[in-house]
Protein backbone atom coordinates (compact mmCIF):
# COMPACT_ATOMS: atom_id res chain seq x y z
CA UNK A 1 0.00 0.00 0.00
CA UNK A 2 1.64 3.49 -0.98
CA UNK A 3 2.74 5.55 2.34
CA UNK A 4 5.20 8.10 3.15
CA UNK A 5 6.56 8.22 7.19
CA UNK A 6 7.52 11.86 8.10
CA UNK A 7 9.02 13.37 10.90
CA UNK A 8 7.67 16.56 10.62
CA UNK A 9 5.00 18.22 8.60
CA UNK A 10 4.11 21.66 7.08
CA UNK A 11 1.23 21.49 4.97
CA UNK A 12 -1.68 24.43 4.95
CA UNK A 13 -5.12 23.92 3.92
CA UNK A 14 -6.27 24.39 0.93
CA UNK A 15 -3.67 23.11 -1.15
CA UNK A 16 -4.03 22.86 -4.67
CA UNK A 17 -1.36 21.02 -7.18
CA UNK A 18 -1.93 19.78 -10.63
CA UNK A 19 -5.06 18.30 -10.56
CA UNK A 20 -5.09 17.38 -6.74
CA UNK A 21 -7.07 19.94 -3.92
CA UNK A 22 -6.36 18.86 -0.35
CA UNK A 23 -9.42 20.78 1.01
CA UNK A 24 -9.60 20.58 4.65
CA UNK A 25 -7.72 18.38 7.68
CA UNK A 26 -10.26 16.46 9.66
CA UNK A 27 -9.16 15.85 13.47
CA UNK A 28 -10.11 12.40 15.37
CA UNK A 29 -12.00 13.17 18.12
CA UNK A 30 -10.83 9.88 20.13
CA UNK A 31 -6.99 10.57 18.91
CA UNK A 32 -6.51 14.12 18.22
CA UNK A 33 -2.99 13.54 16.94
CA UNK A 34 -4.54 11.86 14.11
CA UNK A 35 -7.04 12.35 11.55
CA UNK A 36 -8.10 12.54 7.39
CA UNK A 37 -7.05 15.14 5.09
CA UNK A 38 -9.79 15.57 2.11
CA UNK A 39 -8.48 15.40 -1.55
CA UNK A 40 -10.56 15.40 -4.53
CA UNK A 41 -9.60 14.99 -8.15
CA UNK A 42 -11.80 16.25 -10.84
CA UNK A 43 -15.09 14.31 -9.91
CA UNK A 44 -13.40 12.00 -7.25
CA UNK A 45 -12.78 12.60 -3.40
CA UNK A 46 -10.94 10.74 -1.30
CA UNK A 47 -9.25 10.78 2.34
CA UNK A 48 -5.71 10.03 3.03
CA UNK A 49 -5.33 9.09 6.60
CA UNK A 50 -2.29 10.79 8.97
CA UNK A 51 -1.49 8.34 11.67
CA UNK A 52 0.84 8.78 14.78
CA UNK A 53 4.04 6.53 14.24
CA UNK A 54 7.16 5.93 16.41
CA UNK A 55 9.32 8.15 13.84
CA UNK A 56 7.08 11.02 13.63
CA UNK A 57 3.76 10.44 11.45
CA UNK A 58 2.70 7.75 8.60
CA UNK A 59 0.56 9.35 5.68
CA UNK A 60 -1.48 6.22 3.34
CA UNK A 61 -5.46 5.99 2.20
CA UNK A 62 -8.23 5.73 3.86
CA UNK A 63 -9.61 2.08 2.73
CA UNK A 64 -12.85 3.18 2.18
CA UNK A 65 -12.65 5.91 -0.02
CA UNK A 66 -9.50 4.95 -1.22
CA UNK A 67 -9.21 5.56 -5.43
CA UNK A 68 -9.59 2.53 -7.92
CA UNK A 69 -6.30 3.81 -9.43
CA UNK A 70 -3.35 3.01 -7.39
CA UNK A 71 -1.41 5.34 -8.98
CA UNK A 72 -4.08 8.49 -8.56
CA UNK A 73 -3.12 7.66 -4.71
CA UNK A 74 0.40 7.65 -5.21
CA UNK A 75 0.29 11.11 -6.70
CA UNK A 76 -1.56 12.61 -3.95
CA UNK A 77 0.71 11.37 -1.33
CA UNK A 78 3.91 12.57 -3.47
CA UNK A 79 2.23 16.40 -3.27
CA UNK A 80 2.01 15.78 -0.02
CA UNK A 81 5.32 14.57 0.99
CA UNK A 82 7.24 17.52 -0.61
CA UNK A 83 5.11 19.58 2.74
CA UNK A 84 7.12 16.31 4.86
CA UNK A 85 10.28 15.91 6.09
CA UNK A 86 10.22 12.57 5.01
CA UNK A 87 12.12 9.27 6.62
CA UNK A 88 10.44 6.11 4.45
CA UNK A 89 8.27 5.95 1.50
CA UNK A 90 7.22 3.40 -0.97
CA UNK A 91 6.12 6.23 -3.48
CA UNK A 92 7.61 4.13 -6.77
CA UNK A 93 7.09 5.49 -10.40
CA UNK A 94 3.64 4.46 -11.74
CA UNK A 95 3.35 2.30 -13.85
CA UNK A 96 0.61 2.62 -17.28
CA UNK A 97 -1.79 0.38 -15.58
CA UNK A 98 -1.81 2.14 -12.50
CA UNK A 99 -3.19 5.83 -13.77
CA UNK A 100 -5.38 4.24 -16.82
CA UNK A 101 -8.88 2.59 -15.86
CA UNK A 102 -10.16 0.22 -18.28
CA UNK A 103 -13.77 1.43 -19.74
CA UNK A 104 -14.90 -2.07 -19.25
CA UNK A 105 -14.46 -2.03 -15.46
CA UNK A 106 -17.90 -0.65 -14.47
CA UNK A 107 -18.61 0.96 -11.27
CA UNK A 108 -22.56 0.78 -9.88
CA UNK A 109 -23.94 3.70 -11.76
CA UNK A 110 -21.99 2.67 -15.46
CA UNK A 111 -23.91 -0.93 -14.42
CA UNK A 112 -27.32 0.01 -14.27
CA UNK A 113 -26.26 2.01 -17.78
CA UNK A 114 -25.17 -0.55 -19.09
CA UNK A 115 -27.81 -3.54 -17.82
CA UNK A 116 -30.85 -1.31 -19.43
CA UNK A 117 -30.98 -4.37 -22.72
CA UNK A 118 -30.63 -8.05 -22.36
CA UNK A 119 -27.67 -9.54 -20.35
CA UNK A 120 -25.93 -12.24 -19.33
CA UNK A 121 -24.54 -12.32 -15.97
CA UNK A 122 -21.40 -14.67 -14.53
CA UNK A 123 -20.78 -14.48 -10.94
CA UNK A 124 -17.28 -15.49 -9.85
CA UNK A 125 -15.54 -15.31 -13.12
CA UNK A 126 -12.10 -16.55 -11.94
CA UNK A 127 -9.25 -17.64 -14.67
CA UNK A 128 -12.38 -15.71 -16.77
CA UNK A 129 -12.24 -18.54 -19.11
CA UNK A 130 -16.10 -19.63 -19.35
CA UNK A 131 -16.79 -15.83 -19.42
CA UNK A 132 -14.61 -15.02 -22.60
CA UNK A 133 -16.28 -17.42 -24.29
CA UNK A 134 -19.52 -16.63 -23.47
CA UNK A 135 -18.84 -12.84 -24.69
CA UNK A 136 -17.14 -14.15 -28.26
CA UNK A 137 -20.21 -16.91 -28.75
CA UNK A 138 -22.64 -14.02 -28.22
CA UNK A 139 -21.44 -10.93 -29.95
CA UNK A 140 -24.99 -9.39 -30.17
CA UNK A 141 -25.47 -9.63 -26.26
CA UNK A 142 -24.34 -7.85 -23.09
CA UNK A 143 -21.77 -10.06 -21.10
CA UNK A 144 -21.11 -9.12 -17.22
CA UNK A 145 -18.80 -10.62 -15.22
CA UNK A 146 -18.90 -9.97 -11.02
CA UNK A 147 -15.61 -10.67 -9.37
CA UNK A 148 -14.00 -9.59 -6.30
CA UNK A 149 -10.51 -10.69 -6.91
CA UNK A 150 -8.30 -8.28 -8.23
CA UNK A 151 -5.80 -10.27 -10.06
CA UNK A 152 -8.85 -11.94 -11.66
CA UNK A 153 -10.42 -8.87 -13.04
CA UNK A 154 -7.14 -7.86 -14.43
CA UNK A 155 -6.38 -10.60 -16.42
CA UNK A 156 -9.84 -10.71 -17.58
CA UNK A 157 -9.62 -6.81 -18.31
CA UNK A 158 -6.54 -7.84 -20.59
CA UNK A 159 -7.60 -10.40 -22.18
CA UNK A 160 -10.89 -8.12 -23.52
CA UNK A 161 -8.82 -6.18 -24.87
CA UNK A 162 -6.22 -8.26 -26.68
CA UNK A 163 -9.51 -10.32 -27.93
CA UNK A 164 -11.02 -7.20 -29.41
CA UNK A 165 -14.24 -7.64 -27.09
CA UNK A 166 -16.81 -5.19 -27.05
CA UNK A 167 -19.87 -6.56 -25.31
CA UNK A 168 -18.13 -8.07 -21.76
CA UNK A 169 -17.93 -5.80 -19.17
CA UNK A 170 -16.73 -6.40 -15.49
CA UNK A 171 -17.44 -5.46 -11.94
CA UNK A 172 -16.08 -5.93 -8.22
CA UNK A 173 -19.64 -5.02 -6.91
CA UNK A 174 -20.59 -7.99 -4.52
CA UNK A 175 -22.99 -9.85 -6.30
CA UNK A 176 -25.21 -9.93 -3.15
CA UNK A 177 -25.82 -6.29 -3.93
CA UNK A 178 -25.69 -6.01 -7.49
CA UNK A 179 -28.95 -8.12 -7.76
CA UNK A 180 -30.83 -5.74 -5.46
CA UNK A 181 -30.12 -2.99 -8.47
CA UNK A 182 -30.31 -4.61 -11.63
CA UNK A 183 -33.86 -4.25 -13.75
CA UNK A 184 -36.62 -6.84 -13.83
CA UNK A 185 -36.87 -9.41 -16.72
CA UNK A 186 -33.67 -8.83 -19.01
CA UNK A 187 -31.17 -11.35 -17.59
CA UNK A 188 -31.20 -13.82 -20.27
CA UNK A 189 -28.76 -16.49 -17.93
CA UNK A 190 -27.07 -16.44 -14.48
CA UNK A 191 -24.12 -18.47 -14.19
CA UNK A 192 -22.45 -19.32 -10.32
CA UNK A 193 -20.06 -21.74 -11.32
CA UNK A 194 -18.02 -23.58 -8.24
CA UNK A 195 -18.69 -21.12 -5.88
CA UNK A 196 -16.92 -20.84 -2.56
CA UNK A 197 -18.96 -23.32 -0.73
CA UNK A 198 -19.05 -21.41 2.81
CA UNK A 199 -19.73 -24.92 4.46
CA UNK A 200 -18.96 -23.33 8.06
CA UNK A 201 -20.28 -19.92 7.34
CA UNK A 202 -23.53 -20.00 4.90
CA UNK A 203 -24.30 -17.23 5.68
CA UNK A 204 -21.10 -15.86 3.31
CA UNK A 205 -22.80 -17.37 0.41
CA UNK A 206 -24.01 -16.01 -2.73
CA UNK A 207 -26.67 -18.78 -3.43
CA UNK A 208 -29.00 -17.63 -0.24
CA UNK A 209 -32.91 -17.76 -0.08
CA UNK A 210 -32.94 -13.62 -0.55
CA UNK A 211 -30.53 -14.18 -3.87
CA UNK A 212 -32.57 -16.50 -5.02
CA UNK A 213 -35.75 -14.12 -5.24
CA UNK A 214 -33.36 -11.29 -6.66
CA UNK A 215 -32.00 -13.63 -8.91
CA UNK A 216 -35.41 -14.90 -10.46
CA UNK A 217 -36.37 -11.47 -10.66
CA UNK A 218 -34.04 -10.28 -13.00
CA UNK A 219 -34.30 -12.75 -15.25
CA UNK A 220 -36.36 -12.91 -18.08
CA UNK A 221 -39.30 -15.92 -17.97
CA UNK A 222 -38.40 -19.10 -19.05
CA UNK A 223 -34.84 -18.41 -18.83
CA UNK A 224 -32.52 -19.87 -15.84
CA UNK A 225 -29.98 -19.67 -13.07
CA UNK A 226 -27.61 -22.36 -13.82
CA UNK A 227 -25.44 -23.69 -10.62
CA UNK A 228 -22.05 -25.86 -11.02
CA UNK A 229 -20.46 -26.99 -8.00
CA UNK A 230 -17.95 -30.24 -6.84
CA UNK A 231 -19.57 -29.21 -3.04
CA UNK A 232 -22.06 -31.79 -2.34
CA UNK A 233 -23.83 -30.03 0.85
CA UNK A 234 -23.60 -26.65 -1.26
CA UNK A 235 -25.37 -28.54 -4.01
CA UNK A 236 -27.85 -30.17 -1.10
CA UNK A 237 -28.36 -26.94 0.29
CA UNK A 238 -29.18 -25.23 -2.92
CA UNK A 239 -31.29 -28.37 -3.89
CA UNK A 240 -33.42 -27.54 -0.63
CA UNK A 241 -33.60 -23.70 -1.76
CA UNK A 242 -35.71 -24.74 -4.76
CA UNK A 243 -37.91 -27.23 -2.99
CA UNK A 244 -38.56 -24.57 -0.36
CA UNK A 245 -39.63 -22.48 -2.90
CA UNK A 246 -43.51 -21.81 -2.84
CA UNK A 247 -43.33 -22.30 -6.75
CA UNK A 248 -40.17 -24.15 -8.28
CA UNK A 249 -38.89 -25.52 -11.64
CA UNK A 250 -35.63 -26.76 -11.73
CA UNK A 251 -33.28 -29.55 -13.59
CA UNK A 252 -30.65 -31.24 -11.96
CA UNK A 253 -27.78 -33.75 -14.25
CA UNK A 254 -24.79 -34.91 -12.76
CA UNK A 255 -21.15 -35.04 -14.39
CA UNK A 256 -22.32 -33.72 -17.51
CA UNK A 257 -19.15 -32.30 -19.71
CA UNK A 258 -18.60 -28.51 -20.56
CA UNK A 259 -17.76 -27.24 -23.48
CA UNK A 260 -15.41 -24.70 -21.24
CA UNK A 261 -13.16 -26.49 -18.27
CA UNK A 262 -11.09 -24.36 -16.14
CA UNK A 263 -8.24 -25.87 -14.45
CA UNK A 264 -9.71 -26.46 -11.45
CA UNK A 265 -12.53 -28.38 -12.88
CA UNK A 266 -10.12 -30.80 -14.94
CA UNK A 267 -8.30 -31.30 -11.82
CA UNK A 268 -11.37 -32.21 -10.01
CA UNK A 269 -12.67 -34.37 -12.65
CA UNK A 270 -9.19 -36.25 -12.80
CA UNK A 271 -9.46 -36.78 -8.83
CA UNK A 272 -13.08 -38.37 -10.23
CA UNK A 273 -14.76 -35.76 -7.54
CA UNK A 274 -18.49 -35.51 -8.63
CA UNK A 275 -20.08 -32.16 -10.47
CA UNK A 276 -23.00 -31.10 -9.97
CA UNK A 277 -25.56 -29.02 -12.09
CA UNK A 278 -28.97 -27.29 -10.77
CA UNK A 279 -30.41 -24.91 -12.52
CA UNK A 280 -33.39 -22.78 -11.85
CA UNK A 281 -36.11 -21.71 -13.94
CA UNK A 282 -37.59 -17.90 -13.52
CA UNK A 283 -41.53 -18.61 -14.04
CA UNK A 284 -43.10 -15.16 -14.58
CA UNK A 285 -42.76 -11.78 -15.51
CA UNK A 286 -41.98 -9.71 -11.86
CA UNK A 287 -42.57 -5.97 -11.43
CA UNK A 288 -39.98 -3.58 -12.14
CA UNK A 289 -37.91 -1.95 -9.17
CA UNK A 290 -37.09 1.32 -8.82
CA UNK A 291 -33.28 2.43 -8.43
CA UNK A 292 -33.75 6.46 -7.60
CA UNK A 293 -34.04 6.99 -4.11
CA UNK A 294 -32.84 10.90 -2.74
CA UNK A 295 -30.42 10.49 0.23
CA UNK A 296 -30.02 13.84 1.14
CA UNK A 297 -30.58 15.28 4.40
CA UNK A 298 -32.01 18.24 6.14
CA UNK A 299 -29.73 20.62 7.54
CA UNK A 300 -29.56 20.91 11.30
CA UNK A 301 -26.55 22.45 13.41
CA UNK A 302 -26.62 19.01 15.23
CA UNK A 303 -26.66 15.40 14.00
CA UNK A 304 -26.63 13.33 17.35
CA UNK A 305 -27.69 9.53 17.07
CA UNK A 306 -26.85 6.60 19.67
CA UNK A 307 -23.55 4.61 18.60
CA UNK A 308 -25.21 1.68 17.77
CA UNK A 309 -28.61 1.19 15.90
CA UNK A 310 -29.81 -2.72 15.60
CA UNK A 311 -32.97 -3.59 14.12
CA UNK A 312 -34.20 -6.92 12.08
CA UNK A 313 -32.95 -6.03 8.63
CA UNK A 314 -30.38 -2.88 9.03
CA UNK A 315 -28.13 -1.67 11.29
CA UNK A 316 -26.32 1.52 11.88
CA UNK A 317 -23.13 2.07 13.41
CA UNK A 318 -21.07 5.28 14.47
CA UNK A 319 -17.19 4.31 13.88
CA UNK A 320 -16.13 7.58 14.63
CA UNK A 321 -16.27 11.53 14.63
CA UNK A 322 -13.62 14.05 12.94
CA UNK A 323 -13.56 18.06 13.74
CA UNK A 324 -12.63 20.46 11.05
CA UNK A 325 -13.04 24.59 11.59
CA UNK A 326 -16.59 24.42 10.11
CA UNK A 327 -17.17 20.82 9.55
CA UNK A 328 -17.77 17.59 11.15
CA UNK A 329 -17.17 14.36 9.45
CA UNK A 330 -19.05 11.12 10.65
CA UNK A 331 -17.70 7.95 9.59
CA UNK A 332 -20.47 5.24 9.87
CA UNK A 333 -21.01 1.65 9.13
CA UNK A 334 -24.58 0.87 8.09
CA UNK A 335 -27.33 -1.39 5.81
CA UNK A 336 -27.33 -5.12 5.62
CA UNK A 337 -25.84 -7.09 8.28
CA UNK A 338 -24.24 -9.32 5.79
CA UNK A 339 -22.72 -6.90 3.27
CA UNK A 340 -22.40 -3.38 5.60
CA UNK A 341 -21.08 -0.60 3.43
CA UNK A 342 -18.98 2.46 5.43
CA UNK A 343 -19.75 5.95 4.32
CA UNK A 344 -18.73 9.85 5.66
CA UNK A 345 -21.45 11.89 6.60
CA UNK A 346 -20.15 15.76 6.46
CA UNK A 347 -22.24 18.54 8.38
CA UNK A 348 -21.11 21.57 6.30
CA UNK A 349 -22.35 24.54 9.04
CA UNK A 350 -20.76 27.10 6.12
CA UNK A 351 -23.07 25.85 4.31
CA UNK A 352 -25.49 24.80 6.28
CA UNK A 353 -25.49 21.07 4.59
CA UNK A 354 -25.50 17.76 5.81
CA UNK A 355 -24.66 15.31 3.13
CA UNK A 356 -23.07 11.92 1.98
CA UNK A 357 -19.67 12.67 0.40
CA UNK A 358 -18.79 10.84 -2.81
CA UNK A 359 -21.27 8.60 -4.30
CA UNK A 360 -24.56 8.09 -2.56
CA UNK A 361 -25.37 4.62 -1.36
CA UNK A 362 -26.92 2.12 -3.94
CA UNK A 363 -30.56 2.22 -2.98
CA UNK A 364 -31.55 -1.12 -1.78
CA UNK A 365 -34.25 -1.94 0.97
CA UNK A 366 -31.30 -2.01 3.97
CA UNK A 367 -29.59 1.39 3.18
CA UNK A 368 -32.73 3.11 2.40
CA UNK A 369 -34.48 2.04 6.24
CA UNK A 370 -30.77 3.24 7.42
CA UNK A 371 -31.22 6.61 5.94
CA UNK A 372 -34.83 6.97 7.04
CA UNK A 373 -33.70 6.01 10.18
CA UNK A 374 -31.24 9.23 10.61
CA UNK A 375 -33.59 11.18 9.51
CA UNK A 376 -36.06 10.08 11.83
CA UNK A 377 -32.66 11.59 14.40
CA UNK A 378 -32.52 14.52 12.93
CA UNK A 379 -35.63 16.00 12.84
CA UNK A 380 -35.64 15.11 16.60
CA UNK A 381 -32.59 17.71 17.11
Amino acid sequence: MPHFIAKKENIKFPLQEGDFIFHNYFIDEKYPSQGLISVTRGKDLFFLRKNKHPLGFLFKAEKNTRPSLTGHLKDALSILSKHCEIISHNLSKNTPKQTTNSPFLLNPADILTQCNQPFMLEIGFGSGRHLLNLARKNPQLLCLGIEIHTPSIQQVLRQIEILNLKNLFISNLDARILTQILPSNLCEKIFIHFPVPWNKKPHRRVLTKDFLTQALRILAPNKTLHLRTDDEIYFQDALSLALNTHQSSFSINKNIAQEIISKYEARWIKQQKNIYDLEFKSLHFDQEISSNYDFSFPYSKEFNFPERIIEKDFFIHLNARFFSKDSILLSISFGDFNWPNTRFIQIDHQNHLIKFLGQPPLAIPANIKAHKRLITYLENQ
